[in-house]
């Protein structure tokens, strides 16, 4: 499943596509991939 993230770092805010899954353990993980930056 994935989803987009809104994350402040700093001064700027910036979207990632967040994609959850399971290791080989079977614990939740996530990858986020960067989308870019919010200009205000």
């Amino acid at each position: 499943m994935a989803c987009i993230v809104k994350q402040k770092v700093g001064n700027n805010t910036y979207l990632y596509e967040s994609t959850s899954y399971r290791n080989s353990e079977g614990k939740p993980r996530n990858k986020r991939c960067l989308i870019g930056k919010i200009n205000r």
